[in-house]
């Protein structure tokens, strides 16, 4: 190896070749810096916006360990990230015990991904239907589940108004089927007998003695009875379905009211001899509104008569138990008719099983007027309900709730 010096060419030479090298050394390194700073703000990114959207994103682990939750589930559940990390699911999900979760995972572990719908609950005990995507994910040799929750609060509210939306269709439904059969069948028949009599009167050659004409008279009057009652309740309830009738709640003094509903229905209770007795206490006052508690009390007498079996009681007054209480009061109508069964009392508000029952002469009805009596009692925040025995009576009862001033 020569050990003389290099020439000044020479060190030039070896100059610029060091000088190439420390460039492409320095590129090199470049490069690297830049490849690197890349990936930082590459998987900043991921984890900005793994955190930023809405739904929640949490790793299990095959215990139900909590391994990884972003910010959104951490605000979903009320936790800190901290608090989750150190919990099962189990702690957050009352549905999942360790059996079932030991199922879960041996399923995700076959399906690989489905979707599931369960409830979660927040720290502060609030529980919230969820919808869970799962995902089987493998990392560094271990499997887990990657867990995608959405909060479905509005869809179940969305899909329980959508099954009322229905219940409500169906009883629509059946209120129409219930008011053209009224108009087919209740109100035919009375309106057919007035017609048939009508003719049969205007007849000039007719000839009557005094007591078919006054046989043919009354049952003229009876018939116009029935169809002015019917048309009443028909109406009135048409009148609630659709909306017009407004709650207009007034000082009553209830004892005049019975008095008065009682004077409507003094003729129909003659028929059968039928007393009526009204106990109401003379100056008892209720605040209510004035039609829908007279139709109610109107409804009430009219079935006790109706049910009553000749020369009988009908009697209006106040439960024993609550006279000397301000609130509550108990009113009740009590008849001693042919009463009802279990399953006729089961029926009794229900106008899809509304079946009218002749009374004991054979008088017919709508069934709407129970119907009425409980639309007009929820109005007033009060309710009605029934005790009966058959053969022995029945007696209606019903509140006011705060609605009754006291004496």
């Amino acid at each position: 190896m020569s050990l003389q010096p290099k020439t000044y060419e020479a060190l030039l030479a070896d100059l610029k070749r060091l000088e190439e090298e420390n460039q492409m050394l320095r590129q090199t390194c470049d490069d690297t810096s830049s490849k690197h700073s890349n990936l930082i703000h590459a998987l900043q990114f991921t984890q900005f916006s793994i955190d930023t959207i809405s739904e929640a994103i949490v790793w299990l682990d095959e215990y139900g360990n909590y391994v990884f939750v972003n910010d959104a589930a951490c605000k979903n559940y009320g936790y800190t990230k901290e608090e989750l990390l150190s919990m099962k699911m189990f702690q957050v999900d009352p549905l999942f015990s360790v059996d079932r979760w030991n199922a879960h995972w041996q399923e995700i572990l076959d399906r690989k991904s489905f979707t599931i719908e369960t409830i979660n609950k927040r720290k502060d005990g609030t529980p919230v239907p969820i919808e869970v995507t799962v995902n089987l994910v493998e990392y560094d040799g271990k499997q887990y589940n990657c867990a995608i929750i959405r909060d479905i609060t509005e869809q179940k509210l969305s899909e329980d108004k959508l099954k009322q939306s229905a219940i409500r269709l169906a009883e629509l439904n059946a209120t129409k089927d219930k008011f053209f059969s009224i108009i087919a069948h209740d109100l035919r028949g009375p309106l057919g007998t007035q017609r048939e009599f009508t003719k049969i009167l205007s007849e000039k050659d007719s000839h009557f003695s005094e007591t078919e004409r006054v046989y043919y008279l009354k049952m003229l009057e009876e018939s116009s009875d029935l169809v002015y009652s019917l048309l009443e309740n028909l109406l009135d309830w048409a009148r609630s379905q659709s909306g017009i009738i407004s709650f207009q709640p007034i000082p009553i003094l209830f004892y005049d009211l019975v008095q008065r509903v009682i004077g409507l229905l003094n003729l129909s209770a003659n028929k059968k001899n039928v007393n009526i007795s009204n106990q109401i206490p003379s100056k008892l006052q209720i605040v209510a509104d004035l039609f829908m508690i007279e139709t109610v009390v109107r409804n009430l007498i009219s079935n006790a008569i109706k049910y009553s079996k000749p020369n009988h009681q009908v009697v209006i007054g106040i439960a024993e138990e609550t006279q000397t209480h301000a609130s509550p009061v108990v009113f009740f109508v009590k008849d001693e008719g042919v009463g009802m069964e279990k399953e006729q009392i089961e029926n009794l508000f229900r106008l899809d099983k509304k079946k009218s029952t002749p009374g004991t002469e054979q008088e017919s009805g709508t069934g709407l007027g129970l119907i009425l009596c409980k639309e007009f009692l929820e109005k007033h925040n009060s309710a009605i309900w029934v005790e009966s025995e058959l053969h022995k009576g029945s007696t209606f009862f019903f509140t006011l709730g705060q609605n009754t001033i006291p004496l």
